[in-house]
């Protein structure tokens, strides 16, 4: 695991002012270091009146506001508008101002003649600029793909968490015709081809109406978002637990690649990703690591690629730290535009080969009665997290797996109980519940994939839910039994209690001898004193004891 984590990418070089090509493992960046302004939020520090001749914003005159005319959608918009402000940071004048407003327009000029903010040529040109460096000689397909990722993550990152960007870029695209400039056409182009899905169409639209009008598109502009696919490769741990994959590319006789690492263990969702160059060379990096211990490499064919990467896209990104989450902002869309492509390559024919890790989402494969299945199971809730890890065959039952979640946290199996799967409920065989046997469904037909999830419910009063994570699928161990416990924290709390919160009075009260039902909850818990119930306490081989009696080995010495 710590070879596919430590091997992420290469150390990350200082930008250049011209995308660096030839070197193995560099960012290639388009967007110079001397930022054009008005990307990030304004300083929004209002002017000293006395040098702008402006009054302050409490001074400016009061509306003479006609209750008739707050109508409901112009009350909507000022509502967002004034939470857009709250969100951003602005000074209380700014604030002051809209409220003073008597509609959205209004409350927009008060805001640029006050100097809070830019008027929208100001915001335009600042985004304009940032596609300038495009309109220079050499550049080529990939620096302008590379360029609208970093802008839509730049972007990503200026907006409040609740402003959907992909929003803010369709309205821009509306209006980026009013704006002519080879600028305004270069956006157009770039975000047709790595935009959000939904953005694709509309800046396309931008750009043919720029064109139309007299704009002339630059040389990269053929063949821009279409490269050719080439080879992939990964490696991967033994556990299942991440997967880091390549996948070539080329415009004409100019290679480079898209890097992306998934982790399974986090939701089997895109941890990093990120445009590299390529040399043959690199290829040799990734065998390399597949033969050290624990890591595994594969070369991949463009359907096996497009269908692991297509199943890791379809979940939540899972990036870990701010240096992932910037590579996630700025190239995710670039990463899904090239999946796109990547499946289309593939064809209907496609071939792909028969690494286990790969799948379409929902896909199942036929799980053996010798693979095992690593299954992380928390007490929905429970803080301190109470969890257990276990390790039981692909091939088992939900019933079977119920009786393991029972022995291994220490429940007594005296309610009824469920599993939420994909698939429907499946669990205790009761007339009017709605829920299917358990007997008949084994795991790996609801949940045979690293990051695959499903959830169990023990008792529908109480209502103990527990969540249980696909960690990994991998081979028996000769001579092992299963299923077993591999780990675990704390108690299981005891039955009846009422439920998470039930246990957490429970705990409350053995903790204060002067509580007035501390006496009562030793009693009915058959104890004499707060000791004799240690909630951090967790026997391994006492866990391992109760399964032993449903575990069987699976490849015998």
């Amino acid at each position: 695991m710590s070879s596919v984590a430590n091997s992420r990418r290469p150390t990350r070089p200082a930008r250049p002012t011209r995308p660096a090509r030839g070197t193995q493992g560099r960012h290639l960046y388009v967007v110079r270091d001397q930022a054009p302004p008005d990307l990030t939020p304004p300083d929004l520090t209002p002017p000293d009146h006395a040098e702008t001749g402006r009054p302050w914003p409490d001074e400016a005159p009061e509306p003479d506001v006609q209750p008739a005319l707050w109508d409901s959608q112009e009350v909507e918009r000022l509502a967002q508008l004034r939470q857009l402000a709250i969100g951003t940071g602005v000074p209380e004048d700014a604030i002051r101002l809209i409220d003073a407003s008597a509609t959205a327009d209004e409350a927009m000029a008060r805001l640029v003649g006050a100097g809070l903010i830019p008027d929208e040529a100001d915001t335009f040109e600042g985004m304009l600029a940032r596609f300038a460096p495009l309109l220079e000689p050499g550049r080529d397909q990939l620096d302008a793909e590379i360029c609208g990722g970093e802008f839509i993550g730049e972007l990503t990152r200026a907006a409040p968490p609740d402003l959907d960007v992909a929003d803010v870029l369709c309205d821009v695209l509306t209006r980026l015709p009013q704006h002519q400039s080879p600028a305004a056409l270069a956006m157009a182009r770039v975000l047709a081809a790595v935009g959000p899905p939904r953005v694709r169409a509309i800046a396309a639209a931008a750009a043919r109406e720029l064109a139309a009008a007299g704009q002339a598109d630059q040389p990269w502009v053929t063949g821009l978002g279409t490269p050719r696919p080439g080879i992939s490769f990964s490696h991967a741990d033994v556990y299942g637990e991440q997967r880091a994959i390549v996948v070539v590319y080329s415009y004409g006789r100019k290679k480079h690649a898209i890097a992306a690492l998934i982790d399974y263990v986090l939701g089997g969702g895109i941890k990093d990703c990120y445009p590299v160059d390529y040399t043959s060379s690199m290829r040799d990096d990734y065998r390399k690591i597949g033969a050290q211990p624990g890591v595994i490499f594969s070369d991949l064919g463009k359907a096996e690629a497009g269908q692991i990467l297509a199943a890791a896209l379809s979940r939540l990104p899972c990036p870990a730290d701010p240096e992932q989450a910037a590579d996630v902002e700025n190239y995710l869309d670039l990463l899904r535009a090239r999946v796109e492509l990547l499946t289309t390559a593939a064809g209907p024919q496609g071939t792909a080969s028969t690494s286990t890790a790969s799948r379409k989402p929902g896909a199942t494969r036929s799980a053996g009665p010798k693979n095992i299945h690593r299954l992380k199971v928390t007490l929905r809730g429970s803080k301190p997290p109470i969890w257990r890890r276990f390790e039981v065959p692909s091939d088992i039952s939900l019933a079977r797996l119920h009786a393991v979640i029972q022995l291994g946290f220490g429940w007594e199996d005296c309610h009824l109980w469920a599993f939420e799967t994909q698939a429907g409920r499946y669990g205790s065989s009761e007339p009017g519940l709605n829920i299917r046997s358990a007997s008949g469904k084994k795991l790996s037909a609801v949940a045979d994939w690293p990051g695959d999830k499903l959830r169990y419910e023990y008792d529908f009063g109480d209502g103990w839910d527990h969540d249980i994570v696909v960690e990994a699928v991998q081979p028996a161990e000769l001579g092992v039994a299963y299923p077993r416990c591999t780990a675990g924290k704390r108690a299981c709390p005891p039955e009846d209690c009422g439920g998470i919160w039930g246990y957490s009075e429970l705990l409350n009260t053995l903790a204060n001898p002067r509580h007035e039902d501390h006496a009562q909850m030793l009693w009915w818990l058959g104890i004499s004193s707060p000791a004799d119930f240690d909630p951090a306490r967790f026997d391994l081989d006492q866990a391992n004891g109760y399964l032993a009696g449903i575990s069987k080995i699976l490849i015998k010495p």
